[in-house]
């Protein structure tokens, strides 16, 4: 059956979306004018699912429709899925899954019923090439994704209605995070930056990658050092499947006693996990495997942007940067150390930012 048309006209807003390997991470303005920030994990899975709650209600599936309103395919966005769908590849940005999680995502937030104009990121490399120019195949494909609307929420059948998608690159949407605030004016940080021609690092650690960006001011204007920027496939997956091989060394019994998603996550908060009615200690494992993984995403740093002393700001961003955080400040003492949610509220602070130029022009 077509989803029922709301008679009332949806509120537009606009919004954000890092849509990570790991996870997406959606910001936008809510009514009193402030950034609210939401995360769900990138797990997916064909079909519906059969949890429900203990009131009944379903975890959060999601149908897509073709143009005549049939049903293309179901999906199950929820931690708890037992067949995940396995994402971690160069077609991310393009696939119908991706499209479902973005939406499950705005729903999350409380979204649903509204018209959103949303900004969507892409891995640095993924958004340049080597040369600097932009990768017009890999952008408007992604963008041609994001615009679709046929997604809708099988509970209430919940929909979010995109009128505009345009894709923005790691990283450099985690700068306009730390150069403006919330408001969209320009930080001291960045003031500080641009009158002195000064340079600066972002190091956008995530899921699967770590995106660096070498930004040089020239007269006032952004410049990309591409030379001195790139991506390397190291993030916090690596510490995810290092704990779980490590947890099956000390006390597994081959892929059944493997990890969940969750308790691996609570392991890489604690340092423990509780199984067999006692408690698992692996504090030790956990430290060992940060402290491995941090050394090798500062060594491609300096492989790839040089004498990081010479920088006049370094800044960590990502869940990486925060899972990382203390053996990040060790490695490199000048380095401030941002969150997760930088790319997507950069996303919206540019977006913003352009709105409010083109009202004014």
């Amino acid at each position: 059956m077509k989803p029922i048309a709301s008679r009332k006209a949806p509120e537009m807003i606009i919004a954000a979306d890092d849509n990570g390997y790991a996870s997406h991470k959606t910001a936008y303005y809510n009514a009193e004018g402030k950034i609210e920030c939401t995360k769900v994990e990138t797990n997916i899975q064909v079909g519906g699912s059969t949890l429900t709650g203990v009131g009944g209600e379903k975890e959060d599936s999601y149908h897509v429709y073709d143009d005549g309103g049939s049903i293309l395919a179901t999906y199950t966005c929820s931690p708890a899925n037992t067949s995940p769908l396995e994402l971690r590849n160069s077609d991310y940005p393009f696939v119908e899954a991706n499209r479902v999680l973005m939406h499950h995502a705005l729903v999350a937030s409380g979204l649903a019923g509204k018209s959103v104009s949303i900004g969507v990121t892409l891995p640095f490399r993924d958004y340049y090439g080597q040369d600097g120019s932009i990768k017009t195949n890999y952008v408007e494909r992604s963008q041609l994704n994001f615009m679709q609307n046929n997604v809708v929420a099988e509970k209430g059948q919940q929909k979010v209605n995109i009128i505009s998608a345009k894709v923005y690159p790691e990283g450099m949407s985690a700068f306009y995070d730390w150069a403006m605030d919330d408001e969209c004016n320009t930080t001291a940080g960045y003031d500080d930056l641009d009158g002195n021609d000064g340079n600066a690092l972002i190091v956008d650690i995530g899921g699967s990658t770590t995106d660096i960006v070498c930004i040089r001011m020239v007269n006032g204007n952004i410049k990309i050092d591409q030379g001195h920027s790139g991506t390397e496939k190291i993030g916090v997956h690596d510490v995810r499947e290092q704990i779980n091989s490590a947890y099956q060394k000390k006390y597994g019994g081959g892929h059944e006693s493997s990890l969940s998603p969750r308790a691996i996550a609570r392991i890489m908060e604690t340092g423990s996990h509780r199984a067999g009615g006692e408690p698992r200690d692996l504090k030790g494992d956990v430290a060992f495997i940060i402290r491995g993984v941090t050394q090798r995403i500062v060594s491609y740093l300096r492989t790839k942007a040089g004498d990081i002393n010479s920088f006049d700001v370094i800044h960590f961003v990502g869940g990486g940067a925060v899972l990382f955080a203390e053996e990040l400040q060790k490695e490199v003492p000048i380095a401030t150390v941002g969150d997760e949610f930088s790319n997507a509220r950069g996303v919206l602070k540019y977006m913003k930012a352009q709105e409010a130029q083109q009202a004014s022009a």
